[in-house]
């Protein structure tokens, strides 16, 4: 695995792991749970804008 397959593997599996966070909010029964799930994802999220940007990076640097 070279660090664009790296990356690209990151990507999906925050992508994935946030809308997982998002599922639970929704099926959450308290608000506060909702609320901590919802705060996860957004952290997510962000690992995922992260990650995107070095992948663009790396491309840009023809790997």
């Amino acid at each position: 695995m070279n660090i664009r397959q790296a990356l690209e593997l990151a990507c999906e599996q925050e992508s994935q792991t946030k809308e997982k966070y998002l599922e639970l909010a929704r099926i959450a029964e308290d608000p506060e749970t909702r609320l901590m799930l919802e705060q996860i994802a957004r952290e997510e999220e962000s690992h995922y804008k992260r990650l995107l940007e070095r992948l663009k990076a790396i491309k840009l640097m023809g790997k």
